[in-house]
C-alpha cells in the first residue's frame, strides 16, 4: 500500500524541476506534468522507489530478496500508471510517449488539472497517514469515481457530436469551449448544455506573417517550448519582430498552463 501510495504521488515531484525547465528551454519537458508523467518517467521513478527501499533495507541491517524487490516494483509502477491514465484524462494532457515524443495525449474528459481527483487522492492519501483504515473505503471510492467518470464522458460525447473541432470542458460540467481551426484562423467560442453559444473569436494564424517564416524557426527551442504549453499558436507582425503567441492563455480563456505564452522572433 506503501509503495503504490508513493508510485501515485512521487510523479508531482516534478514541479520541482521547473527551474531547470525554466531556464533552459530545450529541457521544456522537465516541468509539472512532463517527464515524470510519461511511461519511461513512471519507469524511472519507480526504479527510484525501489533504490529507496534498499537503501531503507540496508540502513535497517536487512537483505531484501527478489520477491519483495518484485513487488515493491509492481506497486510503484501500478500507483504510477494510475496517476498517469488519471492525468490523460484532462486538458491539456501529458507527454506519454515521451522522450519519443513530446506530443500531449489527452481524452479531454476535464478540465485540467482535475480538482475533484486531486481532492479525493489527498484526503485518501492523508487518511492513509493518520492511520485511518484506507482499504474499507477503496470500493465505494472506486464505484463512485467510475460514475463520476462516465458521467463526464458522455458530456464529452454530447458535446463532440453536436460541435466540430476540440471541445474543453470547463469546471462547470454544463459549459464548454470549442475550437475550430481552418488553414489560416482559428474560430473560437463558448457553449453550455442549456444555453445558445456564445460570442465567436477569430483569431488570424498569420497576421501579416509569411507562413514559412514559422515553419523554418519550428526548431527554435523557445518556439518548442511555446507549442508545447499552448493549446493554439497565432503569428502576428510587431515592428522588427515577429511574435508568436496563444492568445486563449494570454487573455485568460485558458488558465493552465500559466507560463510562457508567447516568443518573439526578430525578422530576417
Amino acid at each position: 500500500m506503501l509503495f503504490g501510495i508513493l508510485g501515485a504521488t512521487l510523479p508531482d515531484i516534478d514541479i520541482l524541476l521547473k527551474k531547470i525547465s525554466d531556464r533552459d528551454p530545450e529541457l521544456f519537458a522537465f516541468s509539472h506534468g512532463g517527464f515524470t508523467h510519461s511511461i519511461a518517467g513512471i519507469l524511472a521513478v519507480s526504479a527510484g522507489i525501489v533504490i529507496g527501499f534498499l537503501l531503507w533495507q540496508n540502513l535497517a541491517g536487512r537483505t531484501g530478496d527478489l520477491s519483495s524487490l518484485f513487488l515493491v516494483c509492481a506497486f510503484a509502477c501500478a500507483g504510477g500508471m494510475t496517476h498517469v491514465m488519471l492525468d490523460v484524462l484532462a486538458f491539456p494532457g501529458i507527454p506519454l510517449l515521451y522522450p519519443f515524443t513530446a506530443r500531449k495525449f489527452t481524452a479531454g474528459i476535464f478540465a485540467g488539472p482535475s480538482l475533484v481527483f486531486l481532492g479525493v487522492s489527498l484526503g485518501l492519501f492523508l487518511l492513509f497517514l493518520f492511520g485511518y483504515p484506507v482499504l474499507p473505503a477503496l470500493p465505494a471510492v472506486a464505484v463512485c469515481g467510475g460514475v463520476y467518470l462516465l458521467i463526464h464522458v458522455l458530456l464529452k460525447v454530447f458535446v463532440g457530436l453536436k460541435h466540430k473541432g476540440i471541445t474543453i470542458p470547463t469546471y462547470n460540467p454544463l459549459k464548454w469551449l470549442v475550437i475550430q481551426g481552418s488553414s489560416d484562423s482559428f474560430t473560437v467560442y463558448r457553449t453550455g448544455l442549456l444555453a445558445e453559444n456564445g460570442n465567436m473569436t477569430v483569431y488570424p494564424r498569420y497576421d501579416g506573417v509569411n507562413p514559412e517564416f514559422i515553419h523554418r524557426h519550428m526548431s527554435d527551442p523557445e518556439l518548442q517550448r511555446l507549442a508545447y504549453y499552448s493549446y493554439i499558436m497565432v503569428a502576428g507582425s510587431e515592428g522588427d519582430t515577429v511574435v508568436i503567441r496563444d492568445p486563449l492563455r494570454e487573455d485568460g480563456t485558458l488558465f493552465y498552463p500559466p507560463a510562457f505564452t508567447r516568443v518573439s522572433i526578430p525578422k530576417d
